[in-house]
């Protein structure tokens, strides 16, 4: 059967990142219906955030690490940003999520590219841009 929201490590990651870009975009919105509609119980940065985990973290369901690499720091690190985002997506936390928080957990993913592409033998550089 095929996967719904992706399996695998860099395509996973891939998928997830993906979404960071549309956070940024779906952040104005969410700031622009508050002032337009008066309604900051429905348009605030919680919701936006949490709406933010509940479809991005979708890709993290079926992230897999190499057998190999099970003891690893990358394998620590996917760890933490599947229980991270889950947790914010899909669990029930009495927590007031921010950016902060999607920050995080996209620089997670930043650092699981760079030890990847470390494991597999290259010299990764982030760049400035």
């Amino acid at each position: 059967m095929q996967s719904e929201f992706g399996k695998g490590l860099a395509i996973c990651l891939v998928k997830f990142a993906e979404h960071y870009e549309r956070w940024s975009r779906d952040r104005v919105r969410e700031e622009e219906m508050a002032v337009k509609t008066g309604r900051t119980d429905l348009f605030n940065e919680r919701h936006s955030v949490e709406s933010f985990f509940n479809a991005a973290s979708d890709h993290l369901y079926e992230i897999e690490v190499p057998a190999t690499w099970k003891k690893k720091k990358i394998a620590r690190k996917v760890r933490e940003l599947q229980d991270f985002a889950l947790m914010i997506g899909h669990g029930f936390t009495d927590r007031q999520h921010s950016s902060e928080d999607v920050d995080k957990a996209y620089s997670l993913c930043r650092q699981i590219a760079l030890l990847l592409d470390k494991e597999i033998g290259l010299k990764p550089d982030i760049g400035t841009w």
